[in-house]
């Protein structure tokens, strides 16, 4: 049990990078903000209710390379579908 629970950040970040990839490489670009402005969102939440364990400092990082991650993940969708067309 303790190694789902290990392995279970791990899916759940990867599910929500596919998640993106596949939403920005839509033909609508607004639609690959969703995820993005959903994870700013809970990240607030999260902070403001005092579950997320991390000062500002902590907080602002972890949403800084959120947040680079998920527009890697737009900017490469937007790369395949400029090579796809």
């Amino acid at each position: 049990m303790s190694n789902l629970l290990t392995f279970l950040p791990v899916v759940f970040y990867a599910l929500l990078l596919a998640i993106q990839y596949f939403l920005s490489k839509t033909g609508n670009k607004i639609i690959g903000a969703i995820v993005p402005i959903l994870f700013i969102v809970v990240l607030v939440i999260l902070y403001t209710t005092s579950k997320l364990g991390l000062n500002i400092w902590g907080a602002i990082i972890l949403g800084i390379i959120g947040l680079l991650f998920l527009l890697g993940q737009w900017d490469s969708a937007q790369k395949d579908n400029r090579k796809r067309n």
